[in-house]
């Protein structure tokens, strides 16, 4: 049987770095832009439930905004690649990364005077398409925005190990355990940048997004 070749943009080194640009996001818009999650959106359904019983219904649109992008931007990541292989253009990845390096630089710069909507339904936008971009590694599905349903894969996997001592089995739970501690890294990692920097933090996303891009236009992004 032959093996599939792993594109580039599946490799586990590009897939970790993305989570832990996740999880660097996430912590940053909770703690300067109003306690939002932009990742995923579970959590702001949550707070926008507390808002509205609350009467707080000003507070409620904060966290609808930033759904409404996300929409939009998982949208865009669904006509755009069709777009682009029509046309035998560039890899939608490669163009993916490097507009997210562009609009998280961008976001450095803006000053805390801005609303901090603005940066959260950036950030959304983002995460949205990077989310449905990025969605396998090393031959398994996976979330590089959050960690919900690899924890739930992790498990499974483990416990098909325990039964089957199937190693295959093994090697994806510790797929979902490396793209989980990914996240966790860069929540960490945020976290003590946002307390150092403030909103300017943002740029070491950038950092490390910049290597993933090269990785993807010398490997073609495919």
């Amino acid at each position: 049987m032959k093996t599939r070749k792993t594109p580039v943009h599946e490799t586990i080194y590009i897939c970790t770095a993305m989570a832990l640009v996740s999880g660097f996001l996430e912590a940053y818009t909770y703690l300067l832009k109003g306690g939002i999650f932009a990742n995923a959106q579970t959590g702001n359904f949550a707070l926008m439930g507390i808002a509205i019983a609350g009467g707080e219904f000003g507070k409620a649109l904060t966290y609808l905004i930033p759904m409404c992008f996300y929409v939009l931007g998982i949208a865009l990541t669904v006509t755009m690649p069709r777009l682009l292989d029509d046309k035998g253009l560039i890899n939608w990845h490669t163009v993916f990364v490097f507009c997210e390096i562009v609009m998280l630089f961008i976001i450095g710069f803006l000053p805390d005077t801005v609303p901090f909507t603005i940066s959260t339904v950036a950030v959304a936008f983002i995460c949205a398409m990077q989310y449905n971009t990025f969605k396998r590694t090393n031959n398994v599905a996976f979330s590089s925005t959050f960690c919900t349903n690899n924890l739930r894969q992790l498990a499974l996997h483990l416990l098909d190990y325990i039964r089957t001592k199937d190693k295959q089995s093994l090697k994806n739970s510790f797929t979902y355990m490396l793209i989980n501690a990914s996240f966790l890294l860069g929540a960490v990692i945020g976290t003590l940048c946002a307390k150092a920097w403030a909103e300017k933090s943002i740029w070491f996303c950038c950092v490390v997004l910049i290597p993933v891009f090269l990785a993807l236009v010398l490997g073609k992004g495919n």
